[in-house]
């Protein structure tokens, strides 16, 4: 009886102790106010309909690799992929070059529309929206968000209050195939991709573009709106 009882006291606590790991395992990918933290991203909104997975990540495309001079946005890699002995298309949503030299092109898959905006450099975007640079700079990139159906740029640093970005308005406008814009170090842009046969489809997503040489590369730095 003695042994039947120890038994029933270390399953008893074991099952305690696997409880309580999965009661801490679910709270971590949850935040204070419940909202799922498993994308690793804090924002409530986006306009974004593809899985935020990533808050802000560097990318080169290559105008020279058959398969990485195009970028798919769902996963943050090259848009091409080898197959049977030959490069073909995975999922690409924007590209470098290949249908406009020196330039950044969207709405280059099938169905898919785009926009894409030249909003120019962080310091003419603070000249005009009156907010404040600090050393580095990248106040204007960093506070583009997609809030309440529209997007915002920062107002005041110090009160992290925001105003509407009115380039903006001319991002959902009517897209079209292959939408290119010249790409230009330490410019910011912004584009839009929706899909002709998925109403309910569509990529916002900001750039910063850090290096760009045309006929050979283009580094920026982009985020999912």
């Amino acid at each position: 009886m003695k042994i039947w009882y120890r038994l029933s006291m270390c399953f008893a606590m074991l099952a305690i102790v696997a409880g309580t790991s999965l009661s801490v395992s679910a709270q971590s990918y949850a935040g204070a106010d419940g909202t799922n933290r498993s994308t690793n991203v804090a924002r409530k909104t986006f306009g974004t309909t593809l899985p935020i997975t990533t808050a802000s990540t560097i990318t080169t495309l290559y105008a020279n690799d058959p398969i990485a001079h195009s970028l798919c946005l769902a996963d943050g890699r090259e848009g091409g992929v080898f197959q049977n002995g030959e490069p073909r298309n995975r999922c690409s949503h924007i590209e470098f070059d290949a249908y406009k030299t020196g330039s950044l092109s969207v709405g280059i898959e099938g169905g898919e529309i785009g926009r894409i905006i030249d909003l120019g450099t962080d310091d003419e975007l603070s000249k005009q929206y009156g907010y404040q640079l600090t050393v580095g700079k990248g106040q204007g990139f960093a506070s583009i968000e997609f809030r309440d159906g529209k997007l915002v740029i920062m107002k005041d640093r110090l009160a992290g209050t925001r105003q509407a970005l009115v380039q903006g308005q001319q991002l959902f406008e009517t897209g079209q195939t292959v939408a290119s814009a010249e790409a230009r170090a330490g410019h910011i842009y912004l584009a839009r991709i929706t899909d002709t046969h998925n109403a309910d489809f569509q990529i916002l997503v900001k750039l910063l573009v850090l290096s760009s040489r045309p006929g050979d590369s283009v580094t920026f730095r982009w985020e999912l709106l």
